[in-house]
């Protein structure tokens, strides 16, 4: 029986069911490996919701019974168990054949297994299976990527759509850029394409394939062309793989601490460069410097940036291409009851949640041969995009063509963004180095109302289209009917990159400009070339490719290891703080980019490993994208010192501890390694402290272990505490830093402490403590005396005073009682509506993982390519993905109407 608030549609879509009869049994067989892979996707490799699989798991209240691999992953995930992950054996299988020379099989646990005669062929299947298990995400990811969400979620989209136009580029500018792709990279994205459509026509015709998001929309999938491929990777590129633009939050933290009297204290919280910081490329391994700006004329320079920052109209931090645009009104049609309305609520509130912890980061390691059981180099990848029904990323297998690849990619790009070869494996983490800047434009408008733009001494005519934005109507937020409302918006591009936002006297603008401007598509390029290559030297073709910014840690047969902070990297103005946005007249643009070499890197590091988890890539290198929850400013704490104690701690690492080592790092208290010893090495002034103390110094920073607080091991039992020590920790380290931070003021303070899905992480914030308790920590010296003449241990046992003092009045006087409800992550469907919604406690681990043990080292002499010059940068535009997603919010909130109130969160 169907669940009572599955809708009518719903219904009579189940009726419609038809199948298929299966090709002939082929025999196709994978390269051999010499390496063990271990990985894991959690909930499940498939985000197909049929509408009978929608109604089975909304009645029974079962995540497996919504439809196959939808949630077959998650328990051995949290378990930290995986699954085999070599290149799969498919002898006995019957493939699917879509069409000639593709044949797609799958794994037990529905990782599709592709074989092509050609590149072209194998690519189809690639996109064919993607819309099988992931259509809808990849639907959402190319209309936000292309700025036509409006055309299914109403109104409401239009702002994002709006942004998308404003920051992205015309069909002119993606035909342009596809002209400029080699031979090889065309017919990928080709092939991906028309397999993406063929599942498209497929479902249009086929109500039994079609997702159940699209039944509850009244829509059908539109047509997928290659233009969509290529939006769908440049969204994917500017939202994970650069960063900046966000100059205006530094002014505004500026502004709270005091202005210009306040430098000392924002200096002390946004720093640059600390030469204590924790990094990835080993100290002795040499450093990278990317400062321009002359140390002895740093503090003038910051003064100068500053006052001028201070003085800008405040309206220039957001318009139309931060997101900022009117949203149309349209008129109200028939009222919805107040129980669907707050249902809809309810659901805007998880989805742009889910939106906006994307970002949250990765960690990635690998080690030498020399330090490992089998005299073979490891490598551990934890991409870090949530997790929901389904994730963001999608594991998937390719051979034919040239390619031998399997592992992880998002819906709607055709490559294996993260991963292994037949020889090679590599990981991913953000790099979080600044390739966003902003400037402001001296503007006016002509006679003919055209804008204008002052810029090396002469006015310059902007490069101006008008778009129009297509957008449903809509009653009460639900959109309705088809998309024949229009809505115009002026889209206009200096020569820095495009206009964001205006002032309201219109003689200013800010215009954002980004190293990969029109130059994305290369890193398909690079990409591509891992999915080939066999050895370092062909890996590191691939490398000098990329013009995105991320880390990449790299491991194969050979017993190779290392590392490389790639991109794009601005090469600014010696005369401006790159922290704060910049005048567009000429005299602070940029002067091209950094050459490949002096990027941070290392091959083969002496130490035997290398790491990284979103931190600052070696000494040397300035911080200028300061967003605290992205790790930045870098200190001595941070979350990659974790890895870098537990490697360091193994001088023969086996296979089997190598995994052990990848679910530990998620599951330790990342702040224990710095601040633990500073509290414990005390003995307390009374009874009270000194059992406190001693509840810490037992601890090991333990957070959570599989089937923790219950002896059935339930992860959806909500009720799960925390131990006494983990406990009492978390409440100290919050009492710590208000304690030694008392003179910030209290919503930098806590902007600065953000760590986003890191719940464990030392932020900025915590950084500064370091430095003022133990000075040798760090290199930077504070502004003030923030202990305001007291000592260290003053400040620590005031600290703990506190949280000794607040967990007694909550929990009681004894510390055995002393049990906190344990931290839960949230599993939610991506609509709120169609797939399952639950909680799993939490952890730090990636939302796919993939462990790789090579086996066998073959003995080669090193070989490297010849250094080739990089030509010079221009611009790239850059979509903001948590705005884009408060769109896809709109659009997903429709089904709750029908199906389910969102459940309650602990």
């Amino acid at each position: 029986m169907l669940h009572p608030r599955v809708p009518l549609a719903l219904a009579l879509a189940v009726g419609l069911v038809t199948t298929t009869a299966a090709p002939a049994l082929a025999a196709d067989a994978p390269p051999a490996q010499p390496m063990t892979v271990g990985s894991a996707l959690a909930p499940g490799n498939s985000g197909f919701f049929s509408v009978t699989g929608q109604a089975a798991g909304t009645a029974s209240g079962d995540p497996g019974a919504y439809g196959e691999n939808v949630d077959d992953q998650r328990e051995m995930f949290w378990d930290g168990d995986d699954k085999d992950g070599r290149f799969a054996d498919v002898s006995g299988q019957t493939p699917q054949e879509p069409k000639g020379g593709v044949r797609i099989y799958s794994d037990d646990k529905g990782v599709p297994v592709v074989y092509g005669d050609t590149a072209y062929d194998t690519w189809f299947g690639a996109g064919y299976a993607a819309g099988q298990q992931r259509l809808f995400l990849a639907d959402a990811v190319r209309r936000l990527g292309r700025g036509t969400f409006a055309e299914l979620v109403g109104p409401s989209g239009v702002p994002a759509d709006v942004q998308a136009r404003t920051l992205t580029y015309s069909q002119a500018d993606y035909d342009a850029m596809f002209a400029a792709l080699p031979q090889s990279s065309k017919e990928v994205v080709e092939g991906y394409a028309a397999g993406m459509d063929a599942w498209i026509q497929h479902v249009r015709t086929t109500p039994s394939d079609l997702p159940a998001e699209y039944v509850l929309l009244s829509s059908l999938p539109a047509a997928w062309t290659v233009t969509d491929t290529l939006a769908a990777g440049v969204l994917i590129t500017r939202t994970v793989a650069s960063a900046g633009g966000d100059e205006f939050r530094e002014v505004e933290t500026l502004r709270a601490l005091g202005g210009l009297s306040g430098l000392g204290a924002y200096t002390d919280l946004r720093w640059q460069s600390d030469e204590k910081a924790t990094v990835s490329v080993p100290p002795s391994e040499g450093r990278f410097d990317n400062a321009v700006v002359p140390p002895a004329q740093r503090d003038a320079v910051l003064r100068t940036s500053a006052a001028y920052a201070l003085a800008l109209p405040p309206e220039l931090a957001s318009g139309p291409g931060t997101g900022a645009f009117p949203v149309p009104e349209v008129p109200e049609g028939a009222g919805l009851p107040p129980l669907v309305r707050s249902s809809l609520a309810g659901v805007a509130e998880t989805l742009v949640a889910w939106g906006n912890g994307l970002h949250g980061g990765s960690y990635a390691f690998a080690v030498a041969p020399e330090r490992t059981s089998t005299g073979a180099a490891m490598l551990v990848s934890g991409p870090q995009l949530g997790y929901s029904y389904p994730t963001q990323l999608w594991e998937v297998e390719v051979h034919g063509g040239g390619y031998d690849a399997r592992g992880s990619t998002v819906p709607g790009l055709p490559t294996v963004g993260i991963g292994y070869g037949k020889r090679v494996a590599w990981g991913l983490t953000t790099g979080n180095s600044k390739t966003i800047d902003s400037f402001i434009e001296t503007t006016r408008r002509a006679t003919d109302g055209t804008l204008e733009y002052l810029h090396k001494g002469s006015w310059k005519k902007a490069d101006c289209r008008t778009e129009t934005v297509r957008y449903r109507t809509a009653q009460q937020g639900v959109p309705v009917g088809p998309a024949v409302l229009t809505q115009d918006a002026e889209v206009c591009r200096t020569v820095h990159g495009p206009v964001v936002a205006y002032s309201e006297d219109g003689t200013k603008a800010r215009s954002v400009q980004y190293a990969m401007y029109r130059r994305e598509l290369e890193t398909v390029n690079g990409i591509l070339q891992w999915n080939r290559a066999d050895d370092l030297a062909e890996f590191e073709q691939g490398m000098r490719m990329v013009t995105w910014n991320e880390n990449t840690v790299y491991a194969d047969a050979d017993g190779r290891i290392a590392y490389w902070h790639p991109g794009l990297f601005p090469v600014r103005s010696a005369s401006w703080d790159s922290r704060f946005p910049a005048p567009g007249t000429g005299e602070h643009d940029t002067r091209g980019v950094l050459p490949f070499e002096q990027m941070p890197h290392v091959v083969d590091p002496a130490v035997g490993y290398v790491a990284n988890w979103n931190g600052k890539p070696a000494v040397g290198w300035i911080d200028e994208y300061l967003e605290p929850a992205s790790s930045r400013s870098g200190g001595k704490a941070q979350r990659v010192q974790v890895i870098h104690d537990l490697l360091a701690a193994e001088s023969r690492l086996t296979p089997e501890r190598l995994q052990q080592v990848e679910y530990r790092l998620g599951n330790v208290d990342q702040r224990v390694p710095e601040f633990k010893g500073l509290l414990t090495s005390l003995t307390g002034r009374t009874a009270e402290q000194r059992a406190a103390i001693a509840l810490l110094r037992a601890w090991d920073g333990t957070t959570y272990g599989p089937g923790a607080g219950t002896s059935e091991g339930d992860y959806t039992d909500e009720t799960v505490t925390d131990g006494p020590a983990k406990t009492l920790w978390m409440r100290y380290m919050d009492d710590l830093r208000d304690v030694v931070l008392a003179s910030v003021p209290e919503d930098v303070r806590l902007q600065s402490d953000a760590v986003a899905s890191h719940v464990y992480d030392a932020s900025p914030a915590d950084n500064l403590v370091l430095r003022v308790l133990a000075p040798s920590r760090s290199a930077l010296r504070p502004s003030r005396d923030y202990l305001a003449g007291g000592t260290a241990a003053d400040a620590m046992l005031t600290a703990l005073d506190r949280s000794i003092a607040a967990l007694t009045s909550e929990y009681g006087a004894d510390p055995a009682t002393w049990r906190a409800p344990h931290e839960r992550r949230p599993i939610e469907s991506l609509t709120g509506v169609i797939g399952p919604s639950l909680t799993m406690p939490y952890m730090d681990r990636g939302s796919w993982v993939h462990v790789v043990a090579f086996s066998q080292r073959v003995a080669r002499p090193p070989t490297r390519v010849t250094p080739q010059p990089r030509p010079a940068t221009g611009q790239l535009p850059a979509t903001g993905l948590a705005e884009g997603l408060a769109g896809l919010a709109a659009l997903l909130l429709v089904g709750t109407v029908w199906l389910r109130r969102r459940p309650s969160r602990t």
